[in-house]
Order: structure tokens, then C-alpha cells, then sequence
């Protein structure tokens, strides 16, 4: 059984605040041209809209949130993800094996 990796969201945003890292929109389009090109849309779905809504306000905490959450639902297709897309790591928590 393959378990998905669980971001506890709030922590991971703050993890984000604390390091100065800012979520910028050019490093998104990257990201969802990427994953366009090279994985199959229909299995990420809910992460590409998640990513649409966040490129249109980046520091938007509740856009960032499902972002993270469509993320943990991916299950082993956050491996592929995060292959064609290094830049969303920014949304992993530093310890994925962390309770909530």
C-alpha cells in the first residue's frame, strides 16, 4: 500500500514565511507548462486548477492552501510532479512523515 505524503498546510506555509520565500507567478506558468507537457492532465487535475487560482494572487494563503491540499491528494503522482516540477517543493513540508 502506497501512502501519500500529508502537509500539515499551515505549517508548510509558515515554513514558506520563515525562509523568505516568496511564490512568484513566472515560476508557476513554469511549473503548469511543465506538467502540461509532460504528464497526464486528467491524473493532476485539481493541482493544475489549484496552481490557475494561486497564479492569479500568489500570496493568497487560501490559494495556497489548495495548492498544498490538491498536492497530498496526488498520491504516488506527487513523485512525477515534483520531477517535471522541482519549483513546488516550495509547498512540501520540510518532515512528510510529520502528524497533522
Amino acid at each position: 500500500m502506497v501512502h501519500k505524503t500529508h502537509n500539515n498546510p499551515h505549517k508548510t506555509i509558515a515554513k514558506i514565511k520563515n525562509k523568505g520565500q516568496s511564490i512568484k507567478v513566472a515560476d508557476i506558468d513554469i511549473a503548469l507548462q511543465m506538467l502540461n507537457t509532460y504528464l497526464d492532465t486528467q491524473d493532476i487535475k485539481p493541482l493544475l486548477s489549484a496552481l490557475e487560482t494561486l497564479k492569479t494572487e500568489p500570496q493568497n494563503e487560501t490559494f495556497q492552501i489548495q495548492v498544498i491540499d490538491a498536492f497530498n491528494d496526488l498520491g504516488i503522482m506527487q513523485g512525477a510532479v515534483l520531477t517535471y516540477a522541482p519549483y513546488l517543493n516550495i509547498f512540501v513540508s520540510d518532515d512528510p512523515f510529520a502528524d497533522h
